[in-house]
Parts: C-alpha cells; structure tokens; sequence
C-alpha cells in the first residue's frame, strides 16, 4: 500500500471548503475521501474519522468540539457537511458513568451537538474522543482482519508492531468499547510508552496525528507493514493486496450467459416465492471469487462466519454455498436452489435461537435468506432489495473471500464468534439504520408518483425507450423505485439519454441495444436484463412506427407488412421472451402494451398504422387469456397525438391535413381540449404496473375521443 496524498489536491479541497468550514475540516476532508476511496481499507459506509477543534459559539465563547463522521456517512464522497460538531467535554464526561444504553448513548450525542440539522454522530464518536491525537482515522483494512482472525491474531499484530500499537480486545462498538479502550490505555501508559496507534481486535485499526497528513500516512505505513507480513506468508502476492480482476456478468459465451440468466431466475423466483423482497441479484466472477467458490476447503473456512462483525448487517453470518448447479436442466435447478435455500434458513433459525438463549433476551427475528450465493464456476451473487445492496453484498463477499484466503496461507482462518456476529446483527442501532433506509426509500419511491404507490425492486424492460413515451415510462419507473432496461435501435442516443440517469439512479440502469423486429435480439436483451437485475417483472412494449398510406394501393400494400413486422410481431418478439423469463422465474409479471387510439378509431390513409394496431390488443388479450394461469397481467394502453419522435413536422402536417385542421388544434382536437403528453402515457402504464387485480385492460390517454371508446 502505498500513500497518495498530495499537498497541491489537499490544498484545493481547502480552498474549496476552508472559507466556511476552516482548513481543519477541509483536510479531515481530503484524507477521508483517500481512505474511503481505497476498498481495502473501507467498504461501503465502513471506517469514520474525526478532528478535534474549536469553534465559536452564538455568545462568543469558544468551545472544544469534535468533528466526526456521521452515521450513514460515505468516506468516499463525504463533505464537511457530514461531520456533525460535538461538545467534546460532555463527551468525555459520559465516560465516567458505569453503564449507558445505546439509546441513552445516541441521545447524548444528539443532546451534544451544534446543529440538530446534521446526520447524528458516528457510534465510536466516544473513541475518538478519547483517542490523543488531533486528527483521527479509523479503518476496517483487509490486511489486519486476514492477521486479526487467527487463534493468536491479537499476539501476532503485538509481536509485529511492538511498543508502536495497543491492541484492544474485542468489544461491541458504542460505549462498551470505548469503556474497554479506556481501560486498557490506563493500563497502557502504566507500564510503557504512549502507543503511536490501536489495533481493535477482529475489527479495525486508529491512527492519529497532530495533522490530517500524519493520521492518514500513519495509516498507511501500518497496513502496509501488515501486507509484508502476508508477503511473507505467501509465496505470491497476497489476494487482499491484489486488485481484482472482473469479468462482466453480461460479457461471455452464450451457454455461460444464459447458465447465468438460468441460475438468476431460479435463485430470484425462489427468494420472491418465500417472501421478504423484493430481490435483485448482483454476479460477481472475480478472480478471487471464482478460486474461493470452486475449493471446498475455502468455502468451508467462508462459513466459519464473517470477517469481521461489521459486515453481518450487510451479507449475513456467513454466505450459501452450493455445489455443481444443473443449469442445463430447470426443474433440477430449481429443485437444487430451494432445497439449498431452505437448508441455509434452518440453519440461520437455529442460530437464532442460540443467540436469543445466550442472551436471555427477546428478539424479532429478521428474515433468514442468504446475502450471498457462492456457486463453482461462476463465482458470487450478491442479493440485496436493491441492485445497490446486492452489489455491496458482492463487494464484500469478495474482500471476505481474499481475507479467509490470506488468512489460511497464514495459518487458521478463526473469524469472530457466532454471538458476536449475533450482538451485531441483532444490535438495536444498526436494526433502526437500516429500517430507517427501508422506509425512506419506500417513501421517496411513493411520493414521485401522481397517485401513489411503489414499484421498488421490481425489474423492467422497455422498448423503444432512448425519447418519447418510452423514455418518459423508463423514467417514471424509476422513480416509482423500480430497475429498468431501457432498450432501443438507435445505440448512441440511447446511450446519452441514459447517462444521466445512471447518475440520478445509480446502480438501477441498464441500456441495452434492441431491434424488436428480431426475436434473438429480444431474447438477448431480456438475457442481459435477468443477468444484470437477477430476474424480471414488468415490460412495456412501446417500439414502433407510424405509416401511413393507402391499403389498396401497391406502396400501402408495402407500408401495411412493414408495420405488421414491426408494430405487430415486433410486440410478439419482445412479448414471447419476456414471458420465457416470467414464466421460469414462477413470480408472475406484466407484459404491457403500447397500442394507440386507431385502434378502435382509423384515421384516412392511415390503415398500415391502424391495422397492426387493432390486432395489437388482439394479441394483449389472448396473452391474458393465455397466461393468466401464470400470473401474468397484460394491458395497454391506447394513446392518441403525443408530439413524440414519431411525429416529424412533415408527418404532423400530413395528418393535421388529413382532419381538416391546423398543427395545434390538432393535437388539442379532444373532449377535454388538452394536448396529451408523454408523462401521460407513462402514469398511464405505471399505473396498470401497480393494478394487480387488472389484466387485459385497455386504458385510452388521448384527451377524449368518443368514436375511440374501448367497446
């Protein structure tokens, strides 16, 4: 490991953020970002760092006041913002009582701070109160877990560093290990020098300084001198040094995709069919991954527990672990993944039940399905209520993975005890964090929509979706909290469309090039959906075209099998292989359809649009009749003059022509005088999306037009 500090960036985060939050701050800034940058150090909201400063008050009086990390915090993207300011001394004198509940604890922090508008207090903000230096820097680094989780880890770290470290036995985080901390640093300064930093044991390590520089470089001087240790252990590299290297779960051979897309929805359909979701999958094939899943002697050191207490919350004690999968054969596969599944919960409940009897206490016990699926040959699947949380499952599985395997070269892989793992998971502090981002999302996910309700963790695939209907109904989607494929032809726009929605919505966005004239590309696209979501729920099929012509003429003979192959058998193509997938993945779906108000009202020389599209509810009919028994919705939705790519100046004017009528008043040329929008089809299919005692319906969006009347 190596430092990457550089006084010319530290120096323009200060001249970004010293004028209003100080330099102090600034720097804990710049050096936070560093470390929380570096996977090997920190994971997803893991680690917290401090600066100890002085601040003026509204009265003038200057106070001693603690910055630190806020609960729920980043290091990676973190601002100045994120670090609540805390009256030291009522900090520290919090220490002198014999006992503080967790409640009592979060409670004084909060009764401690300067602003009430900032995130609370991280739940170690006693220990970096009590820790000596100014700058403070604490990590949970690869390296020292694969050391700490020996038989004789806290003795090895010992024997490495000397006088340097203080090694702190294991304690739950809050004010029992700031208790122990305390202890054991009076101890310390007993009998020898002041330690230059602490090693908590199966958790993390704190450095410090009188600068943000000497915290972070004290860092990385210690965990380096740790990965020399492995180095030595090892007669290559060690893993938890290496960088992994990834293979896309989309990119391969077609067998291995679609053994991929085969496992995804077996795994998906069974979590959905026991409940608790809704579930998304993240694969990872590292090359870590892939080595820790295809050797029973790691994947048996894997089920030991985590590697540190830290990550339960996220993956679960420990990961399943499945042998050969028959992905050549469904039933057999489903067969294997639900057996496999109810295996792991009977052994989660059991484990339960031991905490609860250890404890003599009264928990709600949490759901008992997997985080993460080790599978031979195909590596990891993470699985999370969000492609989020399954790829921070992912993440970590493959950090734990390199920790057994280091500490296995290094001698006995021995992580934390099953009632650690148990304190942690069931701890009351980390319960309501993570409740509290459940509801929050569900909330967001309610309030974009027009008339309420959430889509979030469902998966969905829209065609035709790079602008238009299809854009707006992708766009909607995702606010409603659901993952969307948007698909298209026109590769490059969809692309640019899309990027700023992978910004806005992280981790829920796939583009996927798509000609639904071409049923193997339909199949593709929805292959590449259930590989990169884990499964799949809903389509909107909106691909199409207008044309125009007279049927009885040789170019509207022409025009009319152009447009059945594209907005008939186009519709067909996309339908058939979603519903492969739905039907396989056993959890139902929807499968809804753009169809347009011609369908029920020709226009003049528009019957090559007309036709394919009166035949369109034809086919959203029968597939409800067909696949009702499945669980599967069908709908459309019947739209009429929405200024969409669709409708070229040229086309608009020919149609406007056509009805006797000018550009404007022909797309108001309603019952309700109103131009219909894009937004209006999209709520339209949302809401067929969500009406789950709806199939075969047909909603029409055109502002009222009688003759168009579903009969």
């Amino acid at each position: 490991m190596f430092s990457r500090y550089k006084p010319e960036e530290a120096q323009r985060v200060v001249d970004e953020y010293g004028d209003k939050y100080g330099a102090d701050l600034a720097l804990l800034v710049y050096t936070s970002r560093l470390l929380g940058s570096d996977s090997r150090l920190v994971l997803h909201g893991g680690g917290n760092t401090s600066v100890k400063a002085r601040i003026e008050e509204i009265t003038g009086e200057s106070a001693h006041v603690l910055f630190v990390k806020g609960s729920g915090g980043n290091l990676a993207t973190i601002g100045p913002e994120s670090f609540p300011a805390v009256r030291l001394e009522k900090l520290r004198k919090l220490m002198a009582l014999s006992s503080l509940s967790d409640e009592q604890m979060v409670n004084e922090f909060r009764a401690a701070m300067f602003d009430q508008s900032h995130p609370s207090p991280s739940v170690e903000s006693l220990l970096h109160a009590l820790m000596p230096g100014k700058f403070v820097h604490h990590t949970h680094s690869d390296a020292l877990l694969a050391v700490l989780n020996q038989e004789d880890g806290a003795a090895r770290v010992a024997n490495l560093f000397g006088d340097a470290v203080l090694v702190v036995p294991y304690a739950m985080p809050g004010f029992a290990l700031a208790k122990q901390f305390a202890h054991c640093y009076e101890e310390r300064l007993k009998k020898g020098p002041m330690p230059q930093f602490v090693v908590l044991d199966k958790h993390g390590i704190f450095t410090w300084g009188i600068t943000a520089e000497q915290a972070y470089e004290q860092m990385i001087a210690a965990v380096s001198k740790v990965e020399e240790l492995l180095a030595r252990g090892h007669a290559r590299a060690p893993r938890t040094v290496r960088t992994y290297e990834r293979t896309p779960a989309t990119d391969g051979d077609d067998e291995k995709l679609s053994a991929r897309a085969a496992i995804a929805l077996a795994l998906r359909g069974e979590l959905k069919k026991r409940g608790h979701g809704p579930w998304t999958l993240s694969f990872r094939s590292s090359d870590v991954l892939l080595e820790a899943a295809g050797r029973p002697e790691i994947t048996s050191l894997l089920n030991k527990g985590c590697a540190t207490p830290d990550h339960v919350i996220r993956v679960k004690p420990w990961p399943l672990v499945v042998e050969e999968l028959s992905t050549n054969d469904q039933a057999a596969l489903r067969h294997e993944i639900a057996a496999a599944l109810d295996h792991y919960a009977a052994r989660y409940r059991a484990y339960f039940e031991r905490g609860i009897a250890a404890r003599t206490t009264s928990k709600k016990a949490l759901d008992p399905w997997p985080r993460v699926v080790l599978i031979p040959g195909f590596g990891a699947v993470g699985i999370g209520k969000s492609r989020k949380d399954a790829d921070i499952a992912a993440d970590i599985a493959e950090h734990s993975a390199a920790i057994a395997l280091d500490a296995a070269a290094l001698g006995v892989y021995t992580p934390p005890s099953e009632l650690d793992l148990f304190d942690m998971e069931y701890w009351s502090l980390e319960q309501a964090k993570l409740t509290k981002k459940d509801d929050a999302t569900s909330e967001v996910a309610a309030t974009h929509l027009p008339f309420g309700g959430s889509l979030h963790g469902t998966v969905a695939l829209v065609t035709g979706a790079a602008s238009g209907i299809g854009f707006a109904t992708g766009a909607m989607l995702l606010r409603a909290g659901a993952h969307v494929c948007f698909t298209d032809r026109d590769a490059a726009v969809l692309a640019n469309v899309c990027t700023p929605l992978e910004k806005e919505f992280p981790g829920r966005v796939l583009a996927v090039e798509l000609d639904v004239t071409s049923f193997d590309d339909a199949e593709r696209a929805v292959r590449k959906t259930v590989i990169r979501f884990g499964g799949l729920d809903l389509v909107v099929s909106n691909a199409g075209s207008a044309s125009e012509g007279k049927l009885h003429t040789e170019a509207g003979d022409k025009a009319l099998r152009f447009s059945i192959e594209l907005n008939l058998m186009g519709h067909q193509n996309v339908a058939r292989a979603a519903t492969a997938a739905m039907i396989t993945q056993g959890t139902g779906g929807a499968l809804l359809f753009n169809a347009s108000k011609s369908a029920f009202n020709q226009g003049p020389d528009f019957g090559p649009y007309a036709v394919p599209k009166t035949a369109l509810l034809a086919l959203m009919r029968q597939y409800a009749v067909d696949l009702a028994g499945y669980g599967i919705r069908t709908g459309a939705v019947n739209a009429d003059r929405i200024r969409t790519a669709l409708f070229t100046p040229a086309f608009v004017e020919a149609r406007a022509k056509a009805r006797n009528v000018g550009v404007d008043e022909y797309f108001k040329a309603n019952l309700l005088r109103r131009e219909t929008t894009a937004d209006d089809v999209a709520g339209a299919f949302v809401y067929l999306a969500l009406a789950e005692a709806t199939t075969g319906c047909v909603i029409t969006v055109d502002g009222g037009n009688a003759a168009a009347f579903p009969r």
